[in-house]
Formats: structure tokens, sequence, C-alpha cells
């Protein structure tokens, strides 16, 4: 196990000093590729450009020059802000308000003399990582040395990752993820391909060959639209996959059995965490039967404790008793900038407060119930929109669907479905004699409350189904 006291830039130096010739970083889209001595000595003349005790925001590329500039500001003791590149300037101007910081280019600093690099104490505040505000408020989440290194070293120790890795990351960098993600490349000695989160699959998978990736690391949109338009491309690479990863939000069961199908000699991993608690379970759902609801087990700096209402830890959770999801450990987040009653909330007693309800298994491993928030009580009965969305994303021709839940005069609350189908619709009483067959008559929605659209509303970037945004089109009585 790793020492939790390290810290991201110790490890570049440490690979830098002893690997100084190893291919740390590849763009994917330009060929650009760079050495750990390289690239640590270009942060370091970043550094030397960079006032100390800052915020600076950073308008966030899928390039090296980026991520010289992002770390060569936590070397100058300073805080990175990473924003998305399409962030307009009146955004930008109120995060600079916000935040109190400075817009700073990643242009490459060249004529600079490099910094004498001072090990930061690993409480410090790296980056505050801007959440995607599924709910429409995006927190800034402050993200400490410790916590961005404990992050990253529970995917190295997940994913087994050594030095002769290399893993093509097409995530943005300004999101906790696809930063995790790169991160423990960097701690592993390894080499991160990276590249714009885009749907150009003949780039991404000619970047595959190119550079001989054998670790892939999707969200599920990705992979949905992998298992649609690119399934050839990816079987074609298959032979020299070691892992194919997905994370940021949850992969339907469906598709992961199209995956296991095509790829029967890969490893295949759903990873768990949030922006919080970034990175915490990891399930290798390749090597057990189908487990619906399950995210997996712990990695080494995270522990995973359940709930009761009133904040007392749960001996005991099942499918029926489940308690609210707690993480403890390294991954935890120092708090919300500037917020302190919000975080309060959520930090509390050194533990991270999920919105999720879950359980865990008589195997040991974690399983999710839903969001506490989106838990429909309808009657005397409790309905998980996850358990739901499971099962239809099971019925054939199923593309993807929704579950959120509405008021009802009646029974307090009833189920509503989004389904959008991947070819001709099956009629409803269809879908519903389908449900019948899955599930409880009280957890199957009325006909009028089954809708077909084309495509579920999406965060960018992490690919988060958005509900606020179909419930929103409920109560405007929008033509759905």
């Amino acid at each position: 196990m790793s020492n939790p006291n390290e810290t991201i830039l110790s490890r570049l130096k440490f690979f830098a000093d002893e690997t100084p010739d190893k291919i740390c970083l590849i763009d994917g889209a330009r060929g650009e590729q760079c050495t750990y001595k390289d690239f640590w000595a270009r942060v370091l003349r970043f550094a030397a450009m960079v006032e100390p005790n800052k915020f600076y925001l950073l308008k966030t590329r899928q390039t090296i020059d980026h991520l010289i500039a992002f770390y060569g500001v936590q070397a100058a003791g300073s805080t990175a802000i990473p924003v998305e590149a399409t962030t307009s300037d009146e955004r930008l101007n109120e995060l600079a308000d916000r935040f109190r910081a400075e817009l700073l280019s990643s242009d490459p600093i060249t004529s600079a003399e490099p910094i004498d690099f001072v090990e930061p104490d690993p409480e410090r505040i790296a980056c505050v990582i801007l959440t995607t505000g599924t709910t429409g408020v995006s927190k800034g989440v402050m993200s400490s040395f410790r916590c961005r290194f404990c992050g990253a070293d529970n995917v190295r120790y997940s994913y087994s990752i050594t030095p002769d890795d290399v893993a093509l990351i097409p995530q943005m960098l300004s999101h906790s993820g696809g930063l995790r993600r790169v991160e423990a490349m960097l701690v592993s000695g390894a080499t991160a391909v990276i590249m714009g989160a885009v749907m150009l699959f003949g780039n991404i998978f000619g970047a595959v060959k190119k550079y001989h990736c054998n670790i892939l690391q999707f969200v599920p949109t990705q992979v949905a639209q992998i298992l649609r338009r690119a399934r050839k491309l990816l079987v074609e690479v298959a032979p020299q996959l070691r892992i194919v990863s997905v994370g940021s939000a949850v992969i339907p069961e469906h598709d992961k059995e199209q995956l296991r199908e095509l790829l029967p000699t890969v490893r295949l991993f759903n990873d768990f965490g949030s922006t919080e608690a970034c990175g915490s379970a990891y399930f290798e759902w390749s090597a057990f039967e189908p487990k619906p609801d399950c995210v997996g087990v712990e990695s080494i700096h995270s522990r995973i404790v359940f709930l009761d209402d009133d904040g007392a830890v749960l001996e005991h959770t099942d499918r029926d008793h489940p308690g609210i999801l707690v993480t403890e450990g390294g991954t935890l987040m120092t708090g919300y900038f500037d917020a302190p009653d919000l975080t309060a909330e959520v930090l509390r007693d050194g533990r991270v407060l999920s919105a999720d309800l879950g359980w865990r298994g008589a195997d040991g491993m974690i399983y999710i119930l839903g969001r506490r928030d989106d838990m429909i009580v309808s009657g005397a009965n409790k309905i998980s929109p996850v358990e739901l969305e499971n099962i239809i994303s099971r019925i054939a021709g199923v593309k993807e669907c929704a579950c959120v839940g509405v008021s009802d005069k009646i029974m307090g609350q009833v189920p509503v479905i989004f389904v959008v189908w991947d070819r001709e619709p099956l009629p409803l009483e269809c879908l519903t004699a389908e449900l019948e067959k899955r599930v409880d008559r009280f957890k199957i929605p009325r006909p009028e409350n089954i809708h077909v659209i084309d495509a579920l509303p999406r965060t960018p970037g992490t690919g988060k189904v958005i509900k606020r945004e179909l419930t929103e089109r409920l109560i405007k009585n929008e033509n759905v």
C-alpha cells in the first residue's frame, strides 16, 4: 500500500528521477509525447511564473500544456481551478469574483528558470473541482493533495496498474473522474493518452492501435455509442486490451452484458464515487455473474458504511433495510468553497454523506438502491427508480430509460418512465406485460405515465442523466 502522505507532485518527481525517459503523457489527437523528466521540468518552469497562495482559473483543454499548467500552479503553492474551455467570458468573470481568482493561460513557458520543489502539505488544497450540477447548482469541491493522491492510488490498486500500462482516457480534464484516471497513470509511472471527450471513434480506436493502449476508460454514454456505432472497431483492438473501465455514472446492465460478450478475455470494471469522495469503490463485474445494482468493494484508501436517519452506523443492511451511504478515508474533499453550511450538511465526523441509499450484501459487496431524494413513496410503498430502470433497460429494444416520481392526489407519488427505443417501440400494453413478469404490480407505471422520447438529457462530459429536466417537462405539461 502506498503512503497516503505522498502527493501527485512527489510521484512525478520520483519518476522524473527514476525513469526519466519513460513517456508519461501522449496527446492522442496531436501526437505530442512527453517524458517524465521533460514533463516535470516544464511543470517547475511554469511554477516559476506563478505567484503562491492564490487561486487560478485554467481553461481546460485535452493537452499536455494544460496539465503542465495545472500541476505548475500547484507546485508554486497555489490552487488550480479547471474550467471547461467553452466557458463564456461572463461565466469566467463570475467565477473569478466568486473564487477571488485570476484567469491563467496554459501557454508553454520556455524561458523561466525552474523553481526548487518543496513537497506540499498533504492537507493543502491542490485544486477546486466544479461539479457539473445535475441539480442546477454548481459547487466548488476543494480537493487536497491527499485527496487527489488517494483517489488516484485507489485506481492504481484496483486495476493493478504497472509502469508498462498505457491507458486511453478520452474524458474532460475539468471533471474529477477524467482527471483521476490520468493521475492514476502518473502515480504508477505508466502512460496516459489524453483525448477530447468526443464520439469520433475512428480517431479514438486509431489512437488505441497507434499507441498500443491496453487500458480503455470511458463514461457510459461513450460505451452506449460504441456498442451501436463502433462495435467492430472495439472487437478489432480486443486482443491488446487488459482492462476496460466505465465510470462517472452507472452503466446499464444490458450494455455490461454486450461488453462481456464482445470482450470475453478483458477485465471489465465500473467505478463508483463522487466529486466529493472520488473513486471509492470498484467492481470487476466481468468476474461475476450479473449483479444488478452492485458497485463492488472499497479500494485501499476508502471505507463505506451505512447510517440510519439519525446518523447511527447500521450493523446490518439489506435490500429491504438500506441505509444512507457514507464514505470515510483519504479520498474525501476538504469541503465546498465558501459554503460552510452546505459543507456541514455533507461532511460530518470525517465522513462524506452521499445522496444514495444502499446496503452491503452477504457477498461483502456494496449495492445501490438509488438516491434518497429520488425514492418514490407511493401509498405505503417505496419504489426505487434504479430498480425499475435496470429492469426496463433489459427489455429487448430499449436503448435507455429513466424513472422519476411525480405527485399524485391519491398515492402521494407515482413512477413515471421515459424510454428511448433502439428500434420500433413496443406497444405500451406489451411493455407493461413485460414489467408484470419482473416486478411487483404496485411498481408498474400507469400507461399514461410511460413516455417515449428521442434521448435523455445528460450532463456534458460525464453523461449523467439530468432527471430534474425530465421532472420539469412534466410539471410544464410539455409534449414529452
